[in-house]
């Protein structure tokens, strides 16, 4: 599967910031999930996404912001016959994990791995986005209750006696007799046959700690929901399981304790560990503070501002600052998109001399901006008084650059003033968002905000999140340095954007497949209810149509319900990427749970769920 260069850019996704470092994590999961599709089309195997992976289809359209994992569960049955074909169909690389081929792999799921080793050659690392760890999926398996609790009690006590064995046969090493108990364990979990049951259960562990499983019926029909740069099936019953799972799902709560994060850096601390060799890194010396000498002669009459944007919509994290720039009637401001360029793990540019042009995207930036070619840009002859930059890696990205030319490194010797704006606006998190003080290390602890002669940012806690990493990265030293160079700027990122005073309130409706499958019942008569109450305010509220999937038949009934009474509405497609501008386009969201709630929640807008109980 191939995963094209945007997919890899940082980005901040509801508030929280993922560096390319994990995309190529994500890219690698993909991968894998693709192979085990590809192998379930063709076999007729029903699987499902489950856990984070469920929710994050569901609530964000592809991966939990801040998990990394991906995680499918399937019914024992169609597990026994992927793994008949998985052998023989999977890439000849990718290896399957499990307690009867894994040493210490005692769990009851299985792992689809892309590979059986650390691959440091250059057609691995080609292939694999420059990631050289191993990355997987996880598949859990799903067993049939009893329908009689204390029947079911009774097996799991029994699973509980054999795997209390198995762990003394594991302590005293002997392998083979803990697998046959483990297989004997199995054999107690998928004793129960669909016919006789009516709830089914991931028995290890949830069953063992009296979980009573979920209605069978939910993993009958799936449907296919957008997930990153594909799509994954999901149980067409997927909000009512997950609001028994979870309550209000939508409802975000940023705290992960499922597994170490990110996944890989546990094996890359083991490489280092067991190698004694170090990884090259940015590291932190004292020569990173000394400020390359400005050698420009040119000195133009006039004050010069110099924006290089990485994309477009990276350049929104620039537009208060240009707005700012542009109305002073004493600056010449030049806006130069700069591409963003894929490479391979020794730093050579993997693209074409046509794919590098293209790479700026200048049709997608804003019609009024006047931009200039980064090709016909001489930096000694312009002689900017301000660099305005967001990159914060030079060559320290792990599989994307810019032409070295425009490198913070670099562009010290042609300004006064180099100023870093990070893309775009976070929550406000604290030390005690564990994820959030991860990821920094990867786009903080960069060598432009070394290079950088000022850090702008969007709050005094994000400040002393920056002081506190910066800090520590820099030997628990230059504690003043940091404290004058990270500045605050109020309203960094809320641009000039002119309110809406019309009387009429515009309202996206949304509606998804899980609603018409729930209440197929009444579905019809509840939306023409609905559709009545917008009729009678029309005055008032104008309505959109869309749907989740975007491409959704259900979208096409509610345009019908709407017609059919008389209601006047407009309908959009989007795509996955612009839900922030879709937000900011409307006043309010109502209808199904989609990747469209929080975002709009972000945004301060309000949202309504479809209750179909009153």
């Amino acid at each position: 599967m191939n995963h094209c260069i945007d997919f890899f850019r940082d980005e901040v996704r509801n508030g929280f910031y993922i560096p390319t470092a994990i995309k190529q994590a994500w890219a690698c999961a993909l991968d894998v999930l693709a192979e085990i599709d590809r192998i379930c089309t063709s076999h007729n195997i029903t699987y499902y996404a489950d856990w984070g992976t469920l929710l994050g289809a569901v609530r964000h359209g592809g991966f939990i912001p801040w998990d990394d994992d991906l995680d499918i569960c399937m019914k024992r049955d169609d597990y026994i016959r992927f793994r008949e074909v998985a052998d023989a169909e999977l890439p000849p690389e990718f290896v399957i994990h499990d307690y009867e081929r894994q040493e210490n792999h005692w769990l009851f799921l299985a792992r689809v791995v892309n590979s059986s080793k650390y691959g440091f050659n250059e057609d691995y690392l080609n292939r694999h986005y420059n990631m050289p760890w191993l990355i997987g999926v996880d598949i859990f398996l799903k067993d049939y209750l009893y329908k009689n609790p204390e029947d079911e009690k009774k097996r799991c006590d029994e699973i509980l006696r054999i795997l209390a064995v198995a762990e003394k046969e594991i302590n005293l090493g002997n392998v083979s007799s803990a697998r046959a108990l483990y297989k004997k364990a199995e054999d107690a979990m998928s004793r129960v046959p669909e016919s006789e049951s009516d709830r089914i259960c991931q028995i290890f562990p949830w069953g063992l700690k009296g979980n009573t499983g979920e209605p069978k019926e939910y993993y009958g029909e799936a449907v296919r929901l957008p997930f990153e740069d594909t799509t994954i099936p999901v149980p067409v019953h997927y909000n009512q399981l997950l609001s028994m799972r979870y309550g209000n799902y939508l409802e975000i709560h940023k705290v992960w304790y499922a597994h170490s994060y990110p996944a890989f850096d546990n094996q890359r601390q083991s490489f280092e560990e067991e190698t004694s060799e170090k990884l090259p890194a940015f590291i932190y010396s004292d020569d990173l503070l000394k400020r390359a000498p400005f050698h420009t002669k040119n000195q133009p009459s006039k004050r010069t501002a110099l924006f290089l944007p990485i994309g477009p919509r990276e350049w929104a994290g620039f537009q208060k600052a240009y707005e700012k720039e542009s109305a002073s009637h004493d600056t010449d401001v030049f806006v130069v998109p700069i591409p963003l360029l894929f490479k391979d793990y020794f730093g050579r540019i993997k693209m074409s001399d046509e794919e590098i042009i293209a790479a700026t995207r200048l049709s997608e930036y804003p019609s009024d901006l006047p931009l200039y070619n980064w090709l016909d840009i001489d930096l000694d002859k312009l002689c900017p008084d301000f660099i305005y930059i967001q990159n914060p890696y030079d060559d320290q990205n792990p599989c994307l650059t810019v032409p070295d030319y425009f490198y913070s490194q670099n562009l010290q010797q042609y300004t006064h003033k180099i100023v870093y704006i990070p893309i775009s606006k976070t929550c406000e998190f604290t030390e005690t968002d564990r994820n959030d003080q991860i990821n920094m290390k990867f786009y903080v602890n960069m060598p432009a905000l070394f290079y950088a002669d000022e850090i702008w940012l969007q709050s005094e806690n994000i400040k002393k999140q920056y002081l506190a990493n910066l800090v520590n990265f820099s030997n628990s030293k230059n504690e003043n340095y940091w404290e004058s160079k990270l500045i605050v700027k109020s309203g960094l990122y809320d641009s000039d954007i002119k309110s809406d005073l019309s009387s009429v309130k515009r309202i996206l409706f949304c509606i998804c497949p899980y609603e018409i499958k729930e209440h197929q019942d009444i579905i019809t008569d509840a939306l023409k209810e609905r559709i009545n109450i917008f009729k009678n305010t029309s005055d008032k509220i104008a309505v959109t149509i869309c749907s989740y999937p975007s491409d959704d038949s259900c979208a096409q009934l509610l345009l019908d319900i709407a017609a059919q009474e008389g209601l006047i509405c407009d309908y959009i497609a989007y795509d996955l990427t612009d839900l922030d501008e879709i937000a900011m386009s409307f006043d309010a969201y109502y209808g199904s749970a989609s990747p469209l709630v929080p975002v709009f929640a972000e945004h301060k807008k309000p949202v309504m769920i479809s209750n179909y109980s009153v």
